[in-house]
């Protein structure tokens, strides 16, 4: 029996949890077996490992609700001028200069250094989704050994798509399939992804349903990003996406959509009334010039969104701080998007969204946690954790994180990935991806 305790300063168990002082947790094989003040913890449980983190507020890991790692490589790659709108930033750039140029040294290389720095900055799980046309099969096994070695949990998939024909389309989708398959459990798991309305048919898209539910796993894709594809499915099929999809028969619980930026209220309510998951991207949508998600209408409507950082802004402080701030500015109403919503949405409703069993600290849930310093500029009471932690804090404050009760960092030591190796080679290989022939 794997056994640990660790003594905390301070302790949310959840985002509307009571905040308790003197608290801490004991993990058993990787899972949550008990939490209580230290005093307790130390006292009844001798001759066990203990880890001494009085100096820091304990909390559940962030989940990354939507993650393209590949992204990372093309972090200021040359461009002559933006594109002009988001299906032109696609066609003219996303797809010919990144995507379509992707090979396996190229993923590996950028999903070990994204590892490295969401660990380092508190994140506990990643869904990570690819769109590498050209680098299957097997890539997902490649992100799979990466995860294994570096210890973050992580839910893989690779999008399926049309734009290369049909082979490639139904290629991704049973390389989807195999790799849930085995990776059902665990650590590590899959699902099945496609990518969107506009580069996915009808038959495609039933075609996908049909083998996740086969399959027992879950399924993505892309909604509404902008404007771009309610104009597409209101000319090709007189609906907007969501509308579409429901008459589809895709949604339901399993189903995890992520931007959902360009939806109308008809819209919200299918996907609430569906129970359909959400991933916010706040700060990516800006960049793309795809717009601001009507997140607050969501969550009047019932709907429980993650929160991801689309492999733009990787910090998840930064992510939580957009998501607080750009829908007040939108509404102009200091009301809405409080910050233990905000931090919800980082933590357990991500965990919900992606389907994996963290982002609480309770008995029986998985031992992913993190510890943030202290050293706030202000007392720390329990009326305003969450505006601290995410108005004030960065993911340079994180000093200690915790996946499945194993230690992957603390004292400002990554224990799993040399993040300067890791940092080299994804130098390197942006720098072939920069200059590589378009396929």
């Amino acid at each position: 029996m794997d056994e640990r305790i660790i003594l905390g300063g301070v302790l949310l168990t959840a985002a509307d949890a009571e905040l308790r002082a003197g608290w801490g947790v004991r993990i058993v094989d990787g899972a949550i077996a008990e939490v209580g003040p230290n005093e307790t913890l130390a006292g009844t449980r001798r001759g066990i490992e203990t880890i001494d983190a009085r100096d820091l507020l304990l909390m559940p890991g962030f989940v990354n609700a939507h993650m393209h790692s590949y992204g990372l490589l093309a972090h200021g790659i040359p461009l002559a001028q933006p594109p002009a709108g988001f299906y032109p930033f696609l066609a003219e750039f996303w797809w010919p200069r990144v995507e379509d140029r992707l090979d396996a040294a190229m993923i590996e290389a950028a999903f070990r250094l994204a590892c490295a720095r969401m660990i380092r900055s508190g994140v506990t799980t990643v869904c990570d989704i690819l769109e590498a046309p050209h680098a299957t099969p097997g890539v997902l096994d490649v992100e799979a050994r990466v995860a294994d070695e570096t210890g973050i949990r992580a839910v893989l998939s690779l999008e399926a798509s049309e734009r290369h024909g049909a082979a490639a389309a139904r290629a991704a989708l049973f390389e989807n399939a195999g790799f849930a398959a085995t990776h059902g459990t665990g650590r590590v798991t899959g699902m099945m992804s496609l990518h969107t309305s506009f580069s996915c048919s009808e038959a495609f898209v039933r075609e996908g349903k049909a083998l996740a539910v086969e399959s027992g796993v879950r399924i993505h894709l892309h909604l509404s990003e902008s404007d771009y594809e309610p104009s597409f499915t209101l000319e090709r099929y007189g609906v907007r996406p969501a509308i579409w999809y429901d008459r589809l028969g895709l949604w339901d619980s399993s189903v995890l959509a992520s931007q959902g930026v360009a939806l109308d209220a008809d819209e919200i309510a299918v996907l609430a009334k569906r129970r359909v998951r959400l991933a916010h991207m706040p700060a990516s949508n800006c960049e793309v010039g795809g717009g601001v998600a009507p997140v607050p209408e969501m969550l009047e409507a019932g709907m429980r969104p993650g929160l991801g950082t689309d492999g733009y802004i990787n910090d998840p402080f930064e992510v939580m701080r957009a998501a607080f701030l750009i829908h007040k500015g939108v509404r102009r109403d200091a009301r809405v998007m409080p910050a233990r919503t905000v931090l919800a949405m980082a933590t357990s409703w991500g965990a919900d969204a992606v389907g994996v069993n963290a982002g609480v600290l309770a008995p029986g849930r998985r031992a992913d946690l993190i510890g943030v310093r202290l050293d706030f500029d202000t007392p720390l009471t329990p009326e305003n954790v969450a505006d601290q932690l995410v108005l004030y804090r960065s993911g340079a404050d994180v000093a200690l994180t915790i996946v499945d009760g194993r230690v992957l960092f603390r004292g400002g030591e990554l224990l799993t990935v040399d993040a300067e190796a890791a940092r080299r080679e994804a130098h390197a290989q942006a720098q072939r991806l920069w200059t590589k022939e378009e396929r």
